[in-house]
């Protein structure tokens, strides 16, 4: 279950041909539009993928400076590298937070999870 929403932000179209521009002025072949992770150059074959720096789910923006232009090899190495643990490490300090992960283990003796009760003579009953 995630908690960061399932709202995705893409980015507009002005801000994927200002950094398709910006790809395309750098690396060993002007013109050619390469790959900002490991400057291959893209084609059809390889990709492209408009990829948020800070993540989408991490309140990342959908601006230029949070645009990189990948291939997908660097995509997916950065997905599932970087963005994914990230955001997993987010939603379980949501949850600890707002007290949505169960507890794990037994319960503590003598709680209501526990199935016992203790009376005020201090007879210990089970609980129905």
């Amino acid at each position: 279950m995630s908690l960061r929403g399932n709202q995705r932000k893409e980015f507009p179209a002005k801000v994927k041909a200002a950094a398709l521009r910006r790809c395309m002025m750098g690396g060993s072949k002007p013109g050619v539009p390469q790959c900002e992770g490991c400057g291959v150059p893209l084609s059809p074959r390889t990709g492209t993928i408009f990829e948020h720096v800070i993540p989408d789910g991490l309140g990342g923006e959908p601006t230029l400076e949070n645009c990189k232009v990948h291939c997908f090899t660097c995509a997916d190495i950065k997905t599932i590298t970087e963005d994914n643990p990230r955001m997993a490490k987010a939603d379980r300090v949501f949850k600890a937070h707002h007290g949505l992960r169960k507890r794990k283990g037994p319960p503590m003796p003598g709680s209501k999870a526990s199935g016992i009760k203790r009376k005020m003579n201090g007879r210990v009953e089970r609980r129905d």
